[in-house]
């Protein structure tokens, strides 16, 4: 699998087979799937960005809690706070990769449990609207992910000096990680969009 940092929240995802996911897009852009970690009520547009299916007739919007399955893909998005904030879930090429999109409370037992086995975390790092990075480095503990991608990044210094899981080189754009290649203890990825 393919991933890209778009910035922000945002996320491409592109599969062995092609397959293109959107997360929290910014903007336009080739998608099978965009998933949305906040819909904006008050104008109760979902998706303010054009985009363009690659291998459906039409690019398909999860914005709403539960479980879909896409050309054998599966997503669950979970709700996870008073914000209507979105965890992503999702299943793909033998990985299994969770956004927290903009997280602003901690995930209760049941909601890690749910998780289950993450290869892939994508944690909000310093935003006003996620909470602090003690609760973020124990978030990272609890999950055991493979790999920690932080995004946002505006308390990234602090969360850097405060982390003590080993850093995967410099800072990248794009990545290609395969099921085969996962490291066997967290590492976190550093990406620039």
């Amino acid at each position: 699998m393919e991933i890209t940092y778009l910035g922000g929240l945002g996320f491409k995802l592109k599969s062995k087979s092609g397959f293109v996911i959107c997360m929290d897009l910014i903007e336009s852009d080739l998608a099978d799937v965009v998933t949305v970690s906040q819909r904006d009520e008050e104008d109760g547009k979902v998706v303010k960005v054009v985009t363009t299916p690659v291998n459906r007739q039409e690019t398909f919007v999860i914005d709403r809690e539960g479980e879909y399955e896409i050309a054998g893909v599966q997503f669950t998005a979970m709700k996870t706070s008073p914000e209507k904030n979105l965890v992503m879930a999702i299943v793909m090429d033998g990985l299994h990769i969770v956004h927290l999109g903009s997280l602003g409370v901690e995930l209760t037992d049941a909601q890690i449990e749910k998780l289950g086995s993450v290869d892939v975390m994508m944690i909000p790092i310093g935003e006003k609207n996620t909470f602090g990075v003690d609760e973020t480095i124990d978030l990272i503990k609890e999950v055991q992910s493979s790999y920690v991608i932080p995004m946002l990044l505006t308390g990234l210094d602090e969360f850097l000096e405060k982390n003590k899981y080993p850093l995967v080189g410099e800072a990248v754009h794009k990545v290609k990680i395969d099921e085969g290649s996962l490291p066997d203890d967290t590492q976190i990825l550093l990406m620039n969009g």
